[in-house]
């Protein structure tokens, strides 16, 4: 069942597109840019990229989590609509 869920996510997500024109979320992505080249700097490109590997397997189903919750809520408001 995760794995289907996991494929559901990726299949209705893969058209979001980055957001253009923002400033906000420009100067984000420009911060991050900036403090990603020191850490690599420090730490060195390997042991970053090794660090973002373990963080998203650590921490990845957090996505699919939330994406089942979604679901669950869309599934119990539409039974509730059909049976008003």
């Amino acid at each position: 069942m995760d794995d289907f869920i996991h494929d559901l996510y990726h299949m209705l997500t893969e058209g979001i597109q980055v957001p253009t024109g923002d400033p906000e979320h420009e100067r984000a992505v420009q911060a991050y840019m900036e403090l990603e080249a020191q850490v690599k700097e420090k730490i060195g490109w390997e042991l970053l990229s090794q660090y973002q590997r373990a963080q998203h397997i650590a921490y990845g189903w957090e996505d699919t989590a939330v994406f089942s919750c979604g679901l669950r809520f869309g599934a119990r408001f539409i039974l509730e609509i059909l049976r008003g």
